[in-house]
């Protein structure tokens, strides 16, 4: 089969005055790197538009659409942001929102009870059965089960209260952001004497996970995949005993009152006893063994309260307690019992428990490095919540490894360095309040970018642990990294004079261009990451004449010019600058361009070091380019146009002669298609049209030229032009925007097919290759925009035998199902890896399929108001085997930037292959198509969440077809609804008689199981998408 060129840019017809059918592809909208010219005009980001404002307003703005559950970025009025990290969650995803964590409890419509907003799902018993309580995580769920049926439970606020459970014992649960706490409340020493009360035995069920002990009992439930989920601290039991100085309340004594009484009673008092229980797990039994001699004993003090506490949190902060010197105080569970939580951190030493404390805190730091940030200060703060007395002590901060659910006291993780400490009180009293303590972190958060840290961890410790004057309080909540930043500009590209002198190598490599008697404009493209204005920075100099290489050499233009980020600045050498220093090297000039924001600047191009772009400028010879003028596309020399053209929006461009009385012929050609096209007119130094379709957001170079009868040709016009992108984005599964789903295909030689579907569930024969790369060996998939530019992209998993590993790749679209691996093919862009931040997170290494699905979770609304401020991205699944994860797509290609990647699938995935469907039921949430290898079975799984719930569970599929085997059918995938019935369809390869044919299979979950048989031979075909 033919293989098409991919630098062949225009369809070249030729007409006098008349038009010409072009095709114009310029450079796509790109996210990772791109070469010169290859991004959109810049349309206000979130950043930039926040930045405008912070500056017209003088105070800090937020950037709505980088809110997560666990951070916040402001723009500041300089021109900086700021990016403030949670230890823990303060917001959580819910119906597409960015809600408030609300513990409150309710009952739902089947009667159990549950939390309005937490990070994991949760739901208490309704009584009448034994089920207790699920916590929920990742579609998969841990269940315990009181040994009896439960009374029907009394709800207020967070907790719900199952009254007498045994003779004088209530049991209470409450719910948290991240979990659960219970309580047994042994009201009276008769009820102590009950014979249920020496062993505890209760029921935990795994669904989807296993669940061990430890040898000091602390409980985690384990997924397939080795990651931990849930975990549970080892149990303890407290009486309601009490210290006499944590009974002291007069908050204007001159001597410290000593530890505050606890919160609530799911926290003990200071000086209550206390005692760890033996636990025992084994199969789904969970048997716990209270201490009698506490829980009967001639000094105990009534009401008792004992039993487990059970966590999912995805994020991370513990204390280490001498006290309990094994116990594991993970995300606060556990404190003071394990029925029990508590959200204040603590550090020091107090005399009324001899208990000594350090908390830990365990920060993300991904956002600091992902693009070269430069950080310019960085603070820890907590909020100081109680404080021994109003006596100023030191709490030193210091930076150390890393911290898990296994971290206790003769676990502490090994400190690395000291970061600051802060001398003070907060919180015993009016002469103290509670408040917030800041410590400097900037060098960790340094060496957090340039090291590439994904997390650090801080550790609060009292500067003397033996002084009960140290001993603090702090609200866990409330601690955060705050690390203001700036991102550099990047090196300006594009780099060209006007007249143009650009050739087809560099511009510091001849042939130089010339230039004859006009001004000259030094033009170059800037971007910032941030967004907002950036300034251009020219220099220009006689070539050899630089200060740096001659002792008299001279910079004769050193100007700056501003300009919206991702647009060209173009800055004015007017001819008379270039005639006074035409002598100094036989009219050779040599310039340098770089960018700038507010605190930064970029590297020069050429770099700093190499020669300059160049050219030569000649007064005695006329400089007389062609005009050219575009009604749809205007000229974009002074910036981007308020109105333009869109892409696939044909346009005419009119070349005129720019004054030459005897202009013969014209030629023409662009930034993205060198190839020179020569055009006659009617008459001499008559003007003519070129019609040009663009297909790809961005700025665009049309090049010009005119030649007179003596054969003398004119400097070059350079005609800038920008085009906007779609004015919506194509439909998923469309390739050309054409509004029918299309394929891609791999055939036996490793050339990847594009097939334009029909609109009728058929496709185009597919003659023409859509990649100049080899894709044998490759797994391809597509379903969504992964460049923002509107266009559907191709994902391709390739081995690299240079690294020897799988590799992920967005290829970007041309517009026309041209998937681009360089520049040169068809401009399209550069390919841009998948990759992640944590290596932890790689399950593509020997996967057997990849499988675009759309997008699960959705735009995200984060601020309430009902609008969407963080757009939806597509996202991906990874089949490694019987394993199926979940990825989230990000807007800079790290798969686990603010979501790790989710284990939905662990059971027959191996014998499965997989196709995207779209949402077949119409809820909202897209949905799962699977083939049985081995059966021929086709099913849909239906998305039920935003998580991912539903795609992989057997309870929520339903049958769609039958007999699909892989010896009749070897290839199977979706195009969504190719027919346009409303009703998802299939694309497969039947066999008959040794040769391969496309087929469609229209409507599969209705009755009008009407098979359309393709004549394309698809005998030897590897792979369809």
């Amino acid at each position: 089969m033919k293989r098409t060129d991919g630098r062949r840019r225009w369809a070249t017809g030729v007409a006098v005055a008349a038009v010409l059918a072009s095709a114009l592809t310029g450079p796509a909208v790109l996210a990772g790197p791109a070469a010169a010219d290859d991004t959109a005009p810049a349309v206000a980001t979130p950043e930039a538009r926040a930045a405008q404002k912070a500056a017209d307003g003088g105070e800090p703005v937020e950037v709505l659409s980088r809110r997560t559950e666990t951070s916040q970025v402001f723009a500041n009025p300089d021109g900086t942001f700021t990016e403030d990290r949670y230890a823990v969650a303060q917001w959580t995803r819910k119906d597409g929102k960015l809600v408030d964590i609300d513990t409150r409890l309710s009952r739902a419509a089947d009667g159990s009870v549950r939390p309005r907003a937490t990070t994991v799902g949760l739901e208490f018993g309704s009584g009448g059965g034994d089920t207790l309580a699920t916590i929920r995580r990742d579609g998969r769920a841990m269940t315990f089960k009181w040994p009896a049926p439960l009374p029907r439970p009394l709800i207020e606020d967070d907790t719900a209260t199952y009254p007498e459970v045994l003779p004088g014992v209530d049991l209470k649960l409450r719910a948290d952001a991240s979990g659960f706490a219970q309580l047994l409340v042994v009201k009276t020493p008769e009820a102590a004497t009950d014979p249920a009360l020496r062993t505890l035995a209760y029921r935990v069920r795994g669904d989807g996970v296993s669940v061990d002990a430890d040898e000091h009992g602390n409980l985690s439930a384990v997924d397939p995949a080795g990651q931990t989920l849930f975990t549970a601290p080892t149990p303890r039991m407290w009486d309601s005993s009490s210290s006499a100085g944590a009974a002291v309340t007069a908050r204007s004594a001159a001597e410290p009152a000593g530890p505050p009484p606890p919160a609530s009673e799911f926290e003990p008092a200071h000086g209550a006893r206390q005692s760890a229980m033996p636990v025992k797990l084994d199969g789904e039994s969970l048997e716990l063994t209270p201490d009698q001699d506490l829980l009967t004993g001639e000094g105990t003090r009534y009401p008792v309260f004992i039993d487990p506490y059970v966590d999912g949190s995805r994020y991370s902060w513990t204390i280490a307690y001498k006290k309990y010197p094994n116990s594991s105080f993970f995300n606060g569970a556990g404190w003071g019992g394990s029925g029990s939580k508590t959200t204040e951190a603590r550090s020091g030493y107090e005399n009324e428990t001899n208990g000594l404390a350090r908390s830990y805190f365990r920060m993300n730091t991904k956002n600091l490095w992902s693009t070269d940030k430069q950080v310019v200060k960085s603070t820890f703060r907590i909020k100081n919540t109680w404080s021994w007395s109003c006596t100023k002590k030191p709490v030193n901060l210091w930076r150390t490894a890393v911290i898990g659910a296994s971290t206790t006291w003769n676990n502490r993780p090994t400190r690395r360095e000291k970061m600051d400490a802060v001398t003070d009180a907060k919180g015993w009293g009016s002469g103290c309040p509670a408040g917030n303590l800041a410590f400097d972190v900037t060098k960790g958060a340094k060496d957090a970018a340039s090291s590439k840290w994904n997390t650090i961890t801080l550790e609060l410790s009292a500067g003397s642990e033996t002084d009960v004057y140290g001993w603090k309080k702090f609200d866990a909540k409330s601690a955060a990294m705050s690390t203001q930043y700036n991102t550099p500009p990047s090196a300006p590209t594009g780099l060209d004079t006007s007249p143009s002198t650009k050739n087809d190598t560099a511009c510091n490599v001849s042939p130089f261009g010339r230039i004859g008697n006009t001004d000259v404009y030094l033009n170059a493209k800037v971007t910032d990451k941030d967004g907002g204005t950036v300034k251009a920075r020219f220099n220009l100099w006689a070539t050899g004449h630089h200060p740096n290489d001659d002792p008299k050499g001279k910079i004769l233009v050193d100007q700056t010019v501003s300009v919206t980020s991702g647009t060209v600045a173009r800055l004015k050498v007017p001819k008379a600058t270039l005639i006074a220093g035409v002598g100094t090297a036989n009219g050779n000039f040599s310039w340098k361009a770089q960018a700038l924001d507010a605190t930064a600047s970029s590297d020069w191009t050429p770099t700093k070091g190499a020669a300059g772009c160049r050219f030569v400028f000649d007064p005695d010879r006329p400089s007389t380019p062609p005009t050219v003028v575009s009604k749809q596309f205007p000229d974009g020399s002074d910036g981007v146009p308020t109105t333009t053209g869109h892409v696939r929006t044909e346009g005419t461009f009119t070349l005129g002669s720019g004054g030459v009385k005897d202009v013969a012929q014209y030629r023409y050609w662009t930034d993205t298609d060198k190839t020179k096209r020569t055009l006659t007119p009617a008459t001499t130094s008559a003007s003519v049209t070129v019609k040009l379709t663009p297909t790809l957001a961005g700025g665009h170079h049309f090049y010009a030229e005119s030649i007179d009868q003596a054969g003398n040709v004119s400097d070059p016009a350079d005609y800038l032009f920008y085009v906007f992108g779609p004015e919506r984005p194509d439909q998923p599964g469309d390739i050309n925007g054409d509004g029918n789903p299309d394929l891609w295909a791999v055939d036996k030689d490793g050339l990847l097919h594009r097939f334009y579907g029909a609109g009728d569930g058929t496709a185009s024969d597919g003659t023409a290759t859509a990649s100049n790369s080899t894709w044998k060996n490759v797994r391809i998939t597509h379903r969504g925009d992964w460049t923002n530019d509107g266009y559907e992209d191709l994902i391709a998993l390739r081995h690299d035998a240079d690294t020897n590993s799988d590799r992920l790749w967005i290829h970007p679209n041309n517009g026309y199902g041209f998937a681009c691996t360089a520049c040169t093919e068809e401009a399209g862009g550069v390919r841009q890896e998948l990759t992640l931040y944590d290596e932890a997170n790689d399950h593509w290494q020997g996967a057997d399929q990849i499988l675009a699905i759309g997008d699960v979770d959705g735009p995200l609304d984060t601020d309430g108001d009902g609008e969407p401020d963080a757009p939806g991205h597509p996202d991906l699944l990874v089949k490694q085997g019987d394993l199926l994860w979940l990825y989230y797509g990000t807007d800079d290609n790290r798969l686990d930037l603010d979501r790790e990647p989710v284990l939905i699938g662990d059971d027959n995935w191996a014998n499965m292959d997989l196709f995207a469907p779209g949402d077949t039921d119409g809820d909202g949430h897209v949905d799962l198509g699977a083939r049985d290898r081995t059966t021929g079975a086709l099913y849909i799984y239906r998305g039920t969440g935003e998580d991912g719930d539903g795609l992989a569970d057997q309870s929520q599929r339903v049958q769609a077809g039958s007999s699909f085997t892989t010896a009749a059918n070897p290839l199977i995938t979706s195009p969504g609804d190719a027919d346009h019935s409303g009703f998802f369809d299939l694309w497969y390869t039947r066999v008959s008689g040794g040769a391969a044919t496309l087929i469609g299979y229209r409507d599969p979950a209705t009755d009008h199981k009407a098979k359309v048989e393709m004549k394309q031979d698809f005998t030897g075909y590897t792979t369809i998408s």
